[in-house]
């Protein structure tokens, strides 16, 4: 067997969160929730830098301001949205990133998944141990890229901790649950793992438009962010008392049976090991 024989590559085993210790306990003892948004996390970026922050989060289409050529045919494309005053025209350097306003603005909750992929799969069937790491770039991304002296000097609520969640179906059923008493309607739960891209492939003067249904384009993001292997929950509502509902923490109940927290900052990275069954399926 190779890696590239897994029949579920994208399935996953494990689901963590990177966060401040008050928060994890939040989570753990009253299953509180923030929901961010893309915005949220495009002007995060612009003040701390890449990680918690991604200044591209929401682009649907770019190009270079002086390809006019492209320029002109990605704008008319979008001119629904232009019209609607619903459209962000992003610039960075000579590039130019579209992005829909309104999609902007929509809950998200995000989540690490410890996928399959992650592991290689054995020459054999039967019982291994299989092993694989998450490096300390994704855990020192989402502390804002600190030492481990200076997170030590924080106090002890405000250091950075993981929560693990090892009961996912559970706790995705809590979350949903929760939305759906809230006013949610299930169709507006989009569930999802994070695509990662290269928004440079094509270098300076490339343009790209991802040509999908909005809001879609949530699910990519830059491929620098890879390592953050990232699964969200989307909220598509236009319900306004939904949106400002969700503004706020919501609470799914406790989340002790379910969930723990590793009151450590991993500045290194963290090796996995769990043990297997593995066999063969056609």
């Amino acid at each position: 067997m190779s890696d590239s024989l897994w029949k579920k590559p994208n399935s996953f085993s494990l689901v963590l969160r990177c966060t401040k210790k008050k928060y994890a306990k939040a989570f753990l003892e009253k299953g509180q929730i923030k929901f961010s948004t893309p915005q949220s996390w495009v002007e995060y970026g612009k003040k701390y830098g890449d990680g918690r922050g991604d200044c591209l989060e929401g682009t649907i289409a770019c190009f270079n301001n002086l390809d006019f050529e492209n320029k002109i045919s990605i704008l008319k494309k979008y001119e629904f949205y232009n019209n609607k005053n619903n459209l962000i025209k992003m610039k960075c350097g000579n590039r130019i990133y579209i992005k829909i306003k309104r999609d902007m603005q929509l809950p998200c909750f995000c989540l690490y998944y410890l996928k399959t992929e992650m592991f290689n799969c054995p020459a054999k069937t039967g019982v291994h141990k299989l092993k694989t790491s998450i490096p300390g770039s994704y855990f020192r991304a989402f502390a804002d890229n600190i030492s481990r002296e200076k997170a030590e000097m924080l106090p002890e609520e405000e250091r950075p901790v993981l929560l693990v969640i090892n009961n996912y179906p559970e706790f995705k059923n809590r979350l949903i649950n929760k939305l759906i008493s809230m006013g949610v309607n299930s169709n507006e739960i989009i569930e999802t793992l994070v695509t990662y891209y290269d928004f440079d492939q094509y270098g300076e003067m490339g343009w790209i438009d991802l040509d999908i249904e909005s809001p879609l384009e949530l699910v990519f993001k830059h491929i620098k962010f890879k390592d953050q292997n990232e699964g969200r929950f989307i909220i598509n509502t236009k319900n306004e008392k939904t949106l400002l509902m969700l503004k706020e923490p919501i609470e799914i109940g406790p989340l002790d049976d379910i969930c723990l927290i590793c009151d450590k900052y991993l500045y290194e990275g963290v090796d996995v090991e769990l043990t297997a069954n593995v066999v063969l399926e056609k």
